[in-house]
This record gives structure tokens, sequence and C-alpha cells, in this order.
């Protein structure tokens, strides 16, 4: 017993050793060791992790907000993502919050742990250390929520009233009853199934005693408001489409009557104007007014009613008259709104609201730029027919020096978003090679000549820009009789191919004023002898393309260009050669022919070997119907020789026979030569 006493003690002792050690090492760690200690939420390292909302279901552009780890929300609209977030590396909670209209249909994620798509809550894995290239990504898609139908509720704020029953319809179907509560938790009536878009129209049948001072429709969906009748015109959305109707116990006499009367401050204002009218008991009537009419006198609580128009682009409040004079409390024109006085009485002593309207107008402004090479243009006038509300009118502009811009401002206040075309009129000579409208939003389709703009705020421009014609004709003669009747192919500054005939011109061609280029395209076998101009020949006179100067104007200013072409021509000479010693002074008999359009041309040639012949006179390399002209050479034979090679240089050898010592052959441009080489015929049977 006393060995176990002594040993307890002794482990004790240890234990309590290693106790005050750990201590001692905890009170010295270093304040920078201990700022490194793990952060709260287990000391993981961060990681990255995106939100995405897809598009589909028709919700590209609809804004949802997402809370991560019940942190500040993020808006992520549909079709788009929320870009990386840095968040503690594990497990991370991604909460969709509620949407009207619609519902979480999925959640989609790379390192999903669980979902719940009602409460469109999402627990994801986010690896600690992860970067943008290997985030976790959770995807939500919505969809709309199914159309369960209508249902009407009913509200009051007296006391009286709630509990009551009221009877409605439905597309004028049996009636039924819903009691009323307070505005705050008012009663609803049961669901009645319909289909998405359905349009229904909803009536409160009248209780004695009692008046409508309000109804709403849920997200929007109502239309054809009338308190008076009690009646509205719901139309179906996702979810139940709720209808609301809050009505107030019948006031005895204490009323008087309000007129709402519309009139015009300018020409443009025009239409149907609405005014929502509220009483000093909260009894609110909704009127249209078309210009230049009034309503007819209506009952309201005797005191103070205030009046508010409904904007309406591009007008807006001019001024508010009241009748009788001093029953105005305020009018504030920004706002649209008046508070009028109205006296308890019949019509006879009813208030007259007057709203003015005026109409927000911009100015446009006809701009004419011309280009850097129109310069024959400046201070000519240019016409523009203006088409706007007010009908056609005229608009001129003076155009200014090359590449500067004039401008006129029509004089035409126009209402802001109205459409205005504008055509710049024919100028001879002249082309609208660009239509420009400042700002470019404002632009609605324009294209040379026409400009096509909305008016906006300031002033809207539309610029054209013009560029200067001038005239130009290509003539083509020929310099020799074979030129003549052949037609040659021409090219304007790069353009489709133009033919002109030997001997005639091409009829006058509209081109861009300042230089053009003409260019002669494949000539085959002629050659250009030479350029010339009517004194605007800015190349050199064998230049091809050639550059000429093209002032502004037509025929009667045009610059004219002139090619003079000649057929391709050569000559040809024979040489004859012998390797063999005893046939150099042997002289060898030639003759030849061709035949150019018609005519043959004979010659003859004695010659040695190491001698050629006289050049041949020129001779086209192709006659006019464009066939290459033949030369025939025969050699006469000398005994006990032969030809053994007949070569021609700078032509093409056709035909040979070098037993009979006949050649045809074509020339080139320049010299031709065929040369005739000889040897000795081999002795029969071996002998010398």
């Amino acid at each position: 017993m006393r060995r176990v006493e002594r040993g307890r003690k002794s482990l004790f002792w240890l234990l309590s050793s290693l106790m005050t050690l750990l201590f001692s090492l905890f009170l010295v760690v270093p304040a920078s060791a201990a700022s490194a200690s793990p952060a709260k939420g287990g000391g993981k390292a961060a990681g990255t992790i995106e939100i995405c909302k897809s598009s589909k279901n028709g919700m590209a552009g609809v804004p949802f907000q997402f809370t991560l780890n019940k942190n500040a929300p993020i808006t992520v609209n549909g079709g788009t993502c929320s870009g990386p977030i840095s968040t503690p590396g594990g497990k991370n909670t991604v909460v969709e919050a509620p949407s009207a209209g619609n519902q979480v249909a999925s959640i989609k994620a790379n390192h999903l742990v669980s979902k719940d798509l009602s409460s469109g809550k999402a627990v994801v894995n986010v690896k600690p250390g992860s970067t943008p290239a290997n985030e976790t990504l959770v995807t939500y898609i919505n969809e709309p929520l199914p159309a369960l139908g209508l249902k009407v509720c009913k509200a009051t704020p007296d006391s009286s009233l709630q509990g009551d029953l009221f009877s409605f319809t439905e597309n004028g179907g049996p009636a039924y009853s819903v009691a009323a509560g307070t505005p705050a938790a008012p009663i609803c009536g049961p669901v009645h199934s319909y289909a998405l878009g359905t349009k229904v129209n909803v009536a409160e049948l009248a209780t004695p005693g009692t008046n409508v001072s309000s109804i709403t429709v849920s997200d929007g969906r109502g239309s054809n408001f009338n308190t008076a009748a009690r009646t509205v015109t719901a139309t179906i959305g996702s979810g139940v489409t709720v209808v609301t109707y809050t009505n107030v116990t019948t006031t005895p006499p204490q009323n008087g009557f309000i007129e709402v009367c519309k009139t015009a401050g300018d020409r443009y204002v025009a239409g149907s104007f609405n005014f929502t009218i509220v009483d000093s008991k909260g009894l609110t009537i909704t009127q249209s007014v078309q210009v230049g009419q009034c309503t007819a006198p209506l009952a309201v609580a005797a005191g103070n009613v205030t009046v508010t128009e409904a904007g309406q682009f591009p007008y807006y409040v001019s001024n508010i008259f009241v009748a009788p004079a001093g029953r105005v409390v305020n009018t504030n024109l920004s706002n649209q709104t008046a508070t009028v006085t109205v006296p308890q009485g019949d019509s006879s002593t009813e208030t007259v609201v007057t709203f003015q309207n005026s109409t927000q107008t911009g100015l446009v402004k006809v701009c004419k730029t011309l280009t850097a090479q129109s310069g024959g243009l400046a201070g000519h006038t240019f016409w523009f027919t203006v088409t706007d509300v007010n009908g056609q009118h005229q608009v001129s502009v003076v155009a200014g020096a090359a590449g500067s811009t004039a401008c006129v401002i029509d004089s035409s206040q126009l209402p802001l978003g109205s459409h205005v075309s504008i055509t710049e009129q024919a100028v001879p000579n002249t082309v609208v090679v660009g239509v420009s409208v400042s700002p470019a939003s404002q632009d609605n389709g324009s294209f040379p000549p026409t400009a096509n703009l909305t008016v906006g705020s300031g002033i809207t421009t539309a610029t054209f820009t013009n560029q200067a014609f001038g005239t130009l004709e290509i003539c083509k003669v020929a310099a020799d009789a074979s030129t003549a009747n052949v037609t040659f192919q021409f090219s304007v500054n790069g353009g489709a191919p133009i033919s002109v005939k030997a001997g005639q011109c091409s009829l006058p061609i509209s081109v861009p004023a300042g230089v053009a280029t003409v260019f002669e395209l494949g000539t085959n076998n002629f050659h250009l002898v030479g350029v010339t101009s009517n004194g605007r020949l800015l190349s050199g006179p064998g230049d091809n393309p050639a550059s000429v100067s093209i002032p502004y104007g037509g025929v009667e200013n045009e610059s004219v260009v002139t090619f003079t072409n000649a057929v391709n021509t050569g000559i040809f000479k024979i040489c004859k050669l012998s390797p063999e010693q005893t046939l150099q002074n042997v002289t060898f008999q030639f003759s030849y022919n061709y035949t150019v359009n018609g005519t043959t041309v004979t010659g003859n040639a004695s010659l040695k070997p190491g001698q050629c012949s006289s050049l041949s006179g020129s001779i086209p390399v192709v006659d006019a119907n464009g066939n290459p002209v033949a030369i025939n050479v025969s050699e006469a034979p000398t005994p006990t020789v032969k030809v053994s090679s007949i070569v021609v240089d700078n032509g093409t050898l056709v035909a040979s026979n070098l037993g009979a010592g006949t050649a045809t052959f074509y020339v080139n441009q320049g010299v031709t030569t065929v040369t005739y080489t000889n040897v000795r015929t081999p002795v029969q049977g071996g002998g010398e």
C-alpha cells in the first residue's frame, strides 16, 4: 500500500511538472507567433468561390440577391456571375433570397455538399488555397412560379365595417362573399384557378353606405381601374394574382364638387392625360381628360383636394389655373400637382382646376462637309428637304472650304422624340458619300442621301459629306494599220474594265474630283507608244497606269486621256554554222517567205559558215486577226552535205525537216535568229 501510494505521488508530481513547463512555454510565445494563430472558422486557408445565375426561363438581366455565409447581400443578374470571391476554405453556405414570381428550379455546383431548393440554400465545399482557375462554382437556375389563379381580398379602415361581408363577381359569374379585414390584415377569399395570361374582370357589388376608396392588383397586373364602378381587370400571372378592395363608409352630405380641365400650351400638345384626385377623406378618383376638354363635376369630400397629373413624354405642366380665385392651397409644376379647397355644396359651387401642358422641344442642325478633293464645291449652296411633324420645308447650307464643315440650325422647335427625315437634293457631279447623326443614339436609320433621326434634347445634328465629281474620257489611237479596229481594255481607279476601240473614245465617265488613275489592261501583242492629255496629265508620257487631274464639273470641263498603241513587231536573220573545216568556204543558198495581212514577202540569202544574212523587214508578231505570222525558210541541197540542226533563238520553232532543210517559225519582239548547222554526209561503206 505504501509503495502504491508513493507511486501515485510520483505520478502526480510528474504531471504537475509537465503542466508547469507547458504553461511557461505558452507565456513566452512571441507576439508574432500569436498573431499567426489560426483564424476563427477552423483555421483553413482561404479559397475561391463564384456564384452564377442562369439566364434560362426568361431570367436574363433579372437581378437576384444572394448571401454567402450570412454576410452582406450580393447582387447577380440573370446570365452573369458574381466574379471570384475569397472565402474561408471548407463548407460554405449560399442562400438565394426569395424573389417575386419565380422559384429556384435547380442548383448546380462542382463541390456540392447539400442543397434545398425550397429555401434556395446550397452548402458547398471550398478547397483551401483554390484560385479562380480551380474555384468552386455554384449556379442557380430559376423558373417562373406556375399560374395558380386569382383571389380577392377585402380591407377597410372603418372598424364599423370590419367583419362585414362584401360580394364579388369574376367575369360576370356567380357572386361570392369576402369578409372585410383591416388594411394591415386584409381577409381574402378562395383562389380561383385561371390559365396564365387570362384577363379577369372583377366587380364588387354595391353595398349600401359604403364606397370603394382604392383597388390594387399585385405585381402591376391591373388595368381599367374604376373605383366609382367598383371594377378592375386583372391579368393572371405566375403564382397567385391578388386583387385587394378597400372600402370606406359613405359620408353623408359633406361633399363638394371639383372639375379638372386640360388645355394646350402649344400646337404639339394632343391626346389624353391621366389625373389622380384624392379628397380630404382619402378617396381616390382616376380620370382621363382629352386636351381641350374637362371632366364632369366630380363629387368629393369637402376640404383640401389634391389633383396630380401623370407624366407623359414629351409634355410638361407649364401652368395651373384654379377658379374661383382664392381656392389655391399650393401648386407644384415640377411635381405636376395642385392642392385646392373644395367647399361643401352642389355643382354650382364647384372648384375648377385647369392644367396647361407644353411640349419639351429640341432643335435640328444640318451640316455640310466636303472631302479634301472637293474644293470645287466650296461656296456652293446645298438644299435639303426636311420632313417633320409640321410637314415639309427647305433648308439650305453654303459649303465651306474642302475638308471643312458648315452648318445651319433649323428654326423649328420640334417635340422631343418626334421623327425627322432630311434629304439632300441632288447636285450635278456631286455625290453624298456619308450621312451621320449626332448624338449617334438619335440616329433612326440614316443612309445617303437621307438622314433619319429622332429629336433629342438640345440640338440633334445631321451631317452630310459630299464628294465632288469630274468627267473623264479615254481615247485610243492606232499607231499603225495593224492596231486599227482592235478593242482595248482600261480600268479607272481600279474599277471594272472599260472597252475602247482603236480610233474611238469612251463615253464620258464620272469620277471623283482630284486625281484619277487610268490603267490599260493586258495589251496582248501591242505596246504603248505614248499617253497624252488635254494639259492634265500628271504622270510621264510613257507611264501605264497614267495619272490625270480631274477638276469638278461635267463634260464641258472633262479631262481627256489618249493612249497610243502599236503592234509588237520583230525582225529575223538566217545564220550558217558548220564544225567541219572542209565546209568553211562552201556557200549555201537560202530562200524565205511570209505573208502579212494578205501580202506575201519573199527573199534569198547566200551564206558561208560563220555568216548571217541581213535583217529582214519588220514583221508583226501577230496579224490583224491576232494570229502569229509564220516565216518559212528553206536551204537548197548541197551534195554530200546535210543539215544536222536548226535552232531558233527569241522565237518559236513551229516545224522543221532536217532532210529537206526546211523550217517554219514565229518571231518575237526584237531580233529572232534561225541557225542552220551543216555537216558532211558519211561515205557509204565506210570508205573515204
